[in-house]
């Protein structure tokens, strides 16, 4: 399966390619519904869709050159062509030498010789495709894991189609375990972004196969590696994965301690309200996670351990996009104390 996704990443980088240019050489034009950066015999053309104009994909990379630029997005989206020519002509010769140099990351029109602007990003982005991260993936976990089912053939894989801004997928050992009656795994996610939506974060995980949730891990209160691209070598990833392997096989035996801690401790309905309380002054938790989780509680009055609760934190994470399902899924597992010593 992860071959599959690698063969579909790379087809949908076919025609796509980089270059460093320099704003302040560009030239911008804004008409007719559309706008784009004139480079001498080529012209890169900002996304645009009638039926989506909001859309992230659509937006991202106008998005971008509004922050390099200086100028607010929301009123450079709300204007007309010609006012938007105005405002760049304003702000964009403030803009300082050093932060007029970008990487430009096109993809060849198909209608046109010229290109579609994928993003900008600065020029110490670290150039990392997602093909290279799903590859160095491949390469470390052999045939101990696979890409993790959800419902039925369902694979958890968010953002593989042509330009989506984020990637993430997630892996579950095919080695399970048993813990007082109940079928688990371990397993990682993978989170990345070639175009600079996202930090290269890398969670582990433990997989509940009757609920079909996942419970994340805590390394010292961070995820096992989180990291901005420009801060990140390519190298990086040759030992990235291969660590993480021995590092979920190493921890594996006070993983379980762990779970069968959770699972025999007891709360009182007065201890469960007082969970509740200390999850509302959390930060990243808001109104919509607090009402589904109250709904889930109300509709099951078995909830007697903390296992009981942290799987209900992770059920109530299905409902919100793969961001905020993480950082909830992450809160369920500090609660069954999956906190670990960073390397």
């Amino acid at each position: 399966m992860i071959q599959e996704l690698i063969d579909k990443l790379k087809g949908y980088s076919e025609g796509c390619e980089e270059k460093c240019v320099d704003l302040k050489n560009l030239k911008f034009e804004a008409k007719e519904g559309e706008i784009k950066l004139v480079d001498g015999p080529w012209s890169y053309y900002f996304k645009s869709d009638p039926k989506k104009p909001n859309d992230a994909k659509v937006v991202w990379a106008a998005k971008q050159f509004c922050k390099m630029a200086g100028i607010p997005f929301s009123f450079f989206h709300k204007n007309p062509e010609y006012m938007k020519s105005h405002m760049v002509e304003c702000w964009l010769p403030t803009l300082k030498p050093e932060k007029a140099q970008v990487l430009a990351k096109l993809r060849r029109s198909k209608e046109r010789n010229d290109f579609i602007v994928r993003a900008l990003l600065p020029v110490e982005f670290t150039n990392i495709s997602n093909v290279d991260v799903m590859e160095s993936v491949e390469k470390a976990i052999g045939k101990d894991y696979q890409i993790l089912g959800l419902e039925g053939e369902t694979k958890f894989i968010i953002g593989d189609e042509r330009d989506d801004l984020i990637l993430h997928v997630r892996f579950v050992c095919n080695e399970s375990f048993e813990i007082c009656g109940e079928k688990c795994a371990v397993g990682f996610s993978v989170m990345c972004s070639e175009l600079g939506a996202s930090n290269l974060t890398v969670e582990t995980m433990l997989f509940r196969d009757a609920s079909k949730t996942c419970l994340v891990a805590s390394y010292s209160s961070e995820p096992y590696f989180d990291y901005e691209y420009e801060k990140i070598q390519a190298k990086d990833l040759i030992d990235l994965f291969p660590n993480l392997i021995k590092r979920l096989k190493g921890q594996l035996a006070e993983l379980k301690l762990k779970v069968q801690s959770a699972k025999e401790e007891t709360e009182s309905k007065a201890d469960i309200q007082e969970k509740l309380k200390d999850l509302r002054l959390r930060k990243g938790l808001n109104d919509k996670f607090h009402t589904l989780l109250y709904q889930e509680l109300e509709a099951d009055q078995n909830v007697k351990t903390l296992w009981d609760l942290s799987n209900k934190i992770a059920l109530v994470a299905k409902n919100f996009d793969v961001v905020n399902r993480v950082r909830i899924e992450r809160v369920a597992g500090d609660l069954v104390r999956l906190c670990f010593v960073k390397a």
